[in-house]
């Protein structure tokens, strides 16, 4: 029996592994996008063909307003700034990787609460009310994967800041590939509301 207990987590070098992850991340970052702009075409499609009015229901009160869309977008674009004032001094990145987990959670809860008061569900028929309703859970479904996926990555941030200590090259490497994520959910949570606020 071996007396060498300890544990290796690589054997390439922390750039290999670096180069590795964030290739990883920008391959998730592509596929996201090409479904996300599948979304939008579809959103817009959908918006300019309109048969028989069937874009909105005959009562445009069931549209949510311009406004709600930015909220639900803001909290991305505050977890991107916050992760790149961490990423300026690493000795920060800790408390501003808390920072970003906490807007992330705050915006999945907001975008929770708003799929689960949409309303433009119709009572009777228990079915959405046009395309707009369609292509707009859509929408909202892509902002809750990114709140989701973003929230578990800063919040493994945090918890690497706190209690890990991992070579400082696979650090950097870590924290510019999570870089690279963040600055994706922001700039798709800008294009779906953008996208909402021409509906």
């Amino acid at each position: 029996m071996s007396a060498d207990t300890q544990f290796h987590v690589h054997h390439d070098a922390p750039e290999v592994v670096g180069r590795r992850e964030r290739l990883g991340v920008r391959l998730l970052i592509v596929a996201d996008g090409a479904f996300l702009f599948g979304m939008i075409f579809t959103f817009f499609y959908l918006k300019n063909l309109n048969n028989s009015g069937a874009w909105l229901p005959p009562d445009h009160k069931k549209m949510f307003s311009v406004a709600s869309a930015w909220i639900g977008t803001l909290p991305l674009v505050i977890a991107f700034l916050s992760h790149k004032m961490g990423q300026r001094n690493l000795k920060t990145i800790g408390n501003f990787s808390i920072i970003t987990f906490v807007s992330l959670i705050v915006g999945l809860i907001y975008q929770l609460n708003q799929m689960g008061s949409m309303h433009f569900i119709d009572e009777e028929t228990h079915s959405f009310q046009g395309a707009y309703a369609s292509s707009w859970v859509l929408l909202a479904g892509a902002n809750t994967f990114h709140y989701i996926l973003g929230s578990f990555i800063a919040l493994g941030l945090v918890i690497r800041a706190r209690r890990a200590s991992v070579d400082p090259t696979l650090e950097k490497w870590r924290i510019r590939t999570a870089a690279s994520w963040f600055t994706w959910i922001a700039v798709s949570g800008v294009i779906c509301a953008t996208a909402l606020s021409l509906a």
